[in-house]
């Protein structure tokens, strides 16, 4: 039996595989009293896309709750070539933003 534990925790086609962390856990083998983290580890495994399922509460945890979903904004042809056509163009010169550009950050001073 020892074997069969030590070469199912030590192969590395099956380190951190959802059938890793079921083993690992359900035989103790190599468990340590501080290694109660594995259980989080182990059921995130299971599904790759736990991060995209929980996206909305990431968006919300950046952007600030009730943001999600993103606002969605519907613009006439004519309005979004305008719109393309003005972003394409280079911007104005601007006196003031070129001087804020020109002074050095407070981090630099």
């Amino acid at each position: 039996m020892e074997l069969i534990n030590k070469w199912i925790i030590s192969n590395r086609f099956l380190r951190y595989s959802p059938f890793w962390w079921w083993y690992r856990l359900m035989s103790h083998q190599g468990f340590r009293f501080d290694d109660y983290h594995i259980w989080k580890s182990f059921w995130s495994s299971l599904n790759g896309g736990w991060h995209d399922m929980n996206y909305k509460w990431e968006f919300e945890k950046f952007w600030g709750k009730g943001s999600y979903p993103p606002e969605t904004i519907v613009l006439p042809a004519k309005d979004y070539d305008a719109l393309v056509e003005r972003l394409n163009q280079p911007p104005e010169y601007n006196e003031n933003l070129a001087k804020l550009f020109q002074r050095k950050a407070p981090w630099e001073e």
